[in-house]
């Protein structure tokens, strides 16, 4: 018989716990979903630069779980405020309560910001202003799909979102991502089913307020709400769908390979190449970088001018090397790191024991204190050897940062802090450096040495397409030699030898050429990547596993404080001091730097001076805002192409059409389809050109009110640099009318070291705002670095 419609209101009062139980469960179901967005942050650290996900994923929990409360909405939103004030707050203070002092600073970090991002300066905007922004879209996010679950019982919508975010980063990241779509893909076939069984009640719900006899639920669906046979066949779906995903990978297993894209791209080109097309690539590929650390190495040879700008002063009792990161995988064109797995540093962690090399008289520890002057350079930490111990590490905001905050990339040695953590000012560190390579000589006379399997499978590695006469010479220049010490000083000594060095000489190695071949045989000349790139491939050519490595050299020798033999030498590390170099493994004291760059000295010796043009490219390109402009119009000559070329080809079309029509035996249906295929075509001319039109309109009314805002926030930041001078000279004594702001600073008495760098720093802030170029983004001044450094000046008092 049929069965009888319940009464609304009495059925919802007596499920109300019930209901929100399920909701929460439902709730729950869709965080395992939003998760799956989470976690290829964590193993894409290289890039996102996001070394724990814990506190996304408890924010995540707290935003769901407060809407599954279902709480008026101004309190709701209170409470999610709150909390993602709360959270980004303990993130950027080196996760403990922020002071009042912190949130001071903070309101006026997102004033300055406000003033940025009205400007288009985003690349500008604070760690702290980004981790809110972040936070409060995922709070707006989880509100709408939420609203979907709990309200609409709809999620499929969301798993095809999922799937298509997994497949890009599979693509793109050559990640195995196969086992999060299958999760994804379980997770949301089992809430699709729960969702639909609320479904069927709220059916029943609705054909009981109608009262109509025709919307009644026939019995067969009620047996089955009544028990738990709907779950349980949602349940038993799922389970058949994951199997039979997973027994068709069982049955085809492929190691993943990385997606070759040469090919699209090409026809792609040649499908809709024109002269315009192939002189912007001409000019792209001759375009000049310049010198700095950058993170993009998969293009080699570029050519290079010099950059002045500051990187970083140092104090430390040893001119070394600063090592930044080391990359072992050589595609032909570049380098890159493929393992980006990031383990948490601990102090004094097992195998970096320094008693143990300290044995060695290779091996020396020292002490090095770096204050960061380069905004890029804040979240990684430069060594000058083996990194042993880090001693402390302090924000732009003069607060302390946790140890156990640095973190340190397997196999490539970088040493850095999250992205959400405040910016690095400045930090000391304990490491070992090389002391003496000729003691080597007596340590290295291992004729045959084992390497440890890891070893060769990754510091040997060179790709296929290496041409044979590569290999032909480096068995010419090594293969008389017996130990792997002497190739590797064999290969050095050749490459300074017999090719020199030139920042300009040179271009960016092209598709389907090698960048050591070309280098070794037709170019001839060369910067430090091409002199490095070449050794390490000659070496792994012979069977000697090294590696590239690329950082700083020693720097500008500024000051030289203690007695002969306990020296502390205070250098300018500059952009131009920007260098990679050679590091060859050996089993009884790891790694060891060669230096194959003529224009530079021996790696960690004493005494070498950097060498002004010894560089890495950097990564070219201004802010975002620059870079949008210039996307614009990049695509708005596109657009004007594609025009041109669509009014010829209307032309054409036309004159067939005219012909077409005059000609005997066509229907009338046949014209009218002409007709109207030919009004499509004007319509979309039309309308490419007025979107080209407005789109033009508005970017020189964008560059108008730039250059106002930019005129305003130049004005301000003079007046703060004038009292912040009178401030100055209050404090430190009254300038001569003939003083420069360099001299001022020399000639003031300073009771610590600290307090002469804090001077130095403030000094070299103010004259870079009154006497360089404004525009350019290296000499960029803002309220915030002069007030930082203002700080940092009255603490050292």
């Amino acid at each position: 018989m049929p069965y009888p419609a319940p009464d609304p209101a009495a059925a919802r009062q007596a499920s109300a716990p019930a209901s929100w139980a399920a909701d929460a469960a439902l709730s729950g179901l869709m965080l395992l979903l939003l998760l799956e967005w989470l976690y290829p942050l964590r193993r894409l650290a290289d890039i996102t630069e996001v070394t724990s996900i814990a506190p996304f994923a408890v924010t995540f929990v707290f935003l769901a779980a407060v809407d599954t409360l279902r709480l008026p909405g101004w309190v709701l939103w209170l409470f999610k405020t709150l909390w993602i004030l709360g959270i980004t707050a303990w993130l950027h203070n080196g996760q403990a309560v922020p002071s009042l002092e912190w949130w001071a600073d903070f309101g006026r970090e997102l004033w300055m910001d406000a003033a940025e991002g009205l400007e288009g300066n985003l690349a500008a905007w604070e760690p702290a202003t980004r981790t809110l922004l972040f936070m409060t879209g995922w709070a707006f996010f989880i509100s709408v799909l939420q609203t979907f679950v709990l309200e609409r019982r709809q999620i499929l919508w969301f798993w095809g979102m999922t799937i298509l975010f997994l497949a890009f980063v599979q693509l793109f990241f050559t990640i195995d991502m196969f086992p999060a779509v299958l999760r994804c893909t379980g997770v949301s076939l089992l809430l699709q089913g729960l969702l639909q069984q609320g479904r069927w009640y709220d059916w029943r719900l609705e054909a009981a307020a109608d009262g109509s006899s025709k919307a009644r639920v026939p019995e067969a669906r009620d047996a089955a709400l009544k028990s738990s046979a709907a779950p349980l066949a949602g349940l038993l779906l799922t389970a058949a769908c994951m199997a039979v995903g997973w027994l068709g990978t069982l049955l085809h297993p492929q190691e993943m390979r990385e997606l070759d894209w040469s090919r699209y791209i090409r026809e792609f080109e040649e499908r809709f190449h024109s002269e315009a097309w192939n002189q912007r690539h001409a000019a792209v590929m001759a375009n000049t970088g310049r010198t700095g650390y950058g993170s993009d190495d998969t293009r080699l040879g570029q050519p290079l001018q010099p950059d002045q700008s500051p990187a970083f002063i140092a104090v430390t009792p040893r001119l070394t090397y600063w090592r930044g990161e080391a990359k072992s995988y050589y595609t032909g064109q570049g380098w890159t790191q493929p393992d980006s797995l990031m383990v948490q540093y601990l102090a004094d962690p097992p195998g970096w024991d320094p008693d143990a090399p300290a044995e060695n008289a290779y091996y020396v520890p020292v002490r090095q204190t770096i204050r960061i002057q380069d905004e890029g350079l804040n979240h990684q930490l430069f060594a000058g050897g083996e990194l042993i111990r880090v001693q402390f590490l302090q924000s732009a905001g003069g607060q302390p940062i946790p140890v156990n905050l640095v973190w340190r990339q397997l196999w490539s040695e970088r040493i850095m802090i999250p992205v959400m953590t405040d910016p690095l000012a400045e930090y000391e560190i304990e490491s070992l450096v090389p002391a003496d390579r000729t003691a080597l000589r007596a340590l290295l006379n291992e004729v045959d040495p084992s390497y440890p399997p890891e070893i060769e499978e990754r510091f040997l590695q060179l790709p296929d397409s290496l041409p044979e006469r590569v290999k032909q010479l480096a068995a010419g220049i090594a293969g008389g030699e017996s130990s792997p010490y002497a190739k590797a000083e064999a290969i050095e000594r050749y490459l300074r030898e017999h090719y020199t060095y030139s920042l300009h000489e040179t271009r960016a190695v092209q598709e389907k050429e090698d960048a050591a071949d070309r280098f070794l045989f037709e170019q001839k000349t060369g910067y430090c990547d091409h002199f490095s790139t070449a050794m390490v491939v000659l070496l792994r050519s012979v069977g000697v596993p090294a590696r590239w490595v690329k950082g700083f050299t020693p720097g500008e020798v500024l000051a030289v404080d203690g007695e002969a033999g306990s020296e502390r030498y205070t250098v300018q590390v500059r952009q131009n001091h920007a260098h990679s170099w050679a590091e060859v493994y050996f089993p009884s004291v790891g790694w060891v730097p060669f230096e194959p760059t003529p224009a530079s000295g021996g790696a960690g010796s004493e005494g070498t001076a950097a060498s002004p043009a010894a560089a890495a490219p950097s990564e070219s390109g201004g802010g975002v805002w620059e870079r949008t402009l210039h996307g614009v119009d990049s695509l708005l000559s596109a657009a004007r192409a594609v025009y041109g070329g669509l009014s010829t080809a209307f032309n054409a079309v036309w004159a067939s059409i005219r012909m077409l029509l005059s000609t005997p035996g066509i229907s009338l249906w046949g014209k009218l389809s002409l007709g109207i295929a030919a009004a499509g075509i004007a319509a979309l001319m039309l309308l490419i050109h007025m979107w080209t039109k407005k789109a033009g309109t508005l970017a020189s009314s964008s560059d108008s009110i730039s250059i106002a805002v930019h005129s305003w926030r130049r004005a301000a930041l003079l007046r703060l640099g004038e009292r912040m001078w009178r401030r100055l000279q209050r404090s430190y004594g009254r300038a001569l009318p003939s003083m420069t702001l360099r001299e001022y600073a020399s000639s003031r008495r300073c009771r610590t070291e600290t307090q002469r760098i804090a001077l130095l720093r403030l000094t070299e802030q103010l004259e870079t705002l009154h006497y360089a170029d404004p525009d350019h983004r290296d000499t960029v001044v803002t309220r915030h670095t002069l007030a930082e450094a203002w700080r940092r000046l009255k603490q050292s008092l």
